[in-house]
């Protein structure tokens, strides 16, 4: 993994390393790989690190980004539970997620080829995809189930979110959440658990379904 991408090629890079060794196709309920609005919602809700920065418009991820990405499918893919997912890498270091997210060993660069090379094409990060025509008609594993709670999380500051198996938050919700959460927040940053929030006045919370 080298310097930084951009959100389509991080998307790239995290499907080819879970098309790698068909991960995506362990559970029914997780079938689609990563794209850049499925990136941006993680960012939202505290499972993926804001961009290491910008270059003008375009944001820039790095190869933490990249585990955290993997390392939340590869928890999707044996069952795991928006919310439970949040709860186990929100704080996670990156050997943790490198052993969760096992990225596949890049191959051992050979001798030099041939004076002439055709130059090789660009692998189709999406093969592993499966098939949704609607050939045959077919019945999913939870038809009939309750629907999954949503769960809300909210991003207190970089680092820490409070997860609350609620369906709906409100402003009043959240000005509450925010002043019972200041003395917290003071004494987490005072030991440097925690950094100050991006911004302290403001609170945001976004539901988040168990099937995503």
């Amino acid at each position: 993994m080298d310097g930084t991408w951009t959100i389509s090629e991080l998307a790239e890079h995290a499907a080819a390393a879970l098309s790698a060794d068909g991960s995506t196709q362990v559970s029914g309920r997780v079938r689609d790989l990563p794209n850049e609005r499925l990136i941006r919602w993680y960012t939202t809700i505290g499972l993926i690190d804001p961009p290491l920065g910008r270059r003008g418009r375009t944001a820039l991820y790095g190869p933490r980004h990249l585990l955290q990405l993997v390392a939340v499918k590869r928890r999707q893919a044996t069952g795991r539970s928006i919310a439970e997912i949040q709860i186990e890498l929100a704080t996670a270091t990156d050997e943790t997620l490198e052993r969760i997210a096992a990225l596949p060993t890049p191959p051992a660069v050979s001798a030099p080829p041939p004076a002439r090379v055709e130059k090789p094409s660009r692998p189709n990060f999406w093969s592993a995809r499966p098939d949704v025509s609607y050939t045959q008609a077919t019945v999913p594993d939870d038809y009939g189930k309750p629907p999954p709670p949503i769960v809300q999380g909210v991003r207190l500051a970089p680092g820490l979110t409070l997860v609350l198996d609620v369906p709906v938050l409100n402003d009043d919700d959240l000005t509450a959440i925010e002043i019972a959460a200041r003395p917290l927040l003071q004494e987490l940053q005072r030991r440097g658990l925690v950094s100050a929030p991006e911004n302290p006045t403001s609170l945001s919370a976004r539901p988040t379904r168990r099937s995503q």
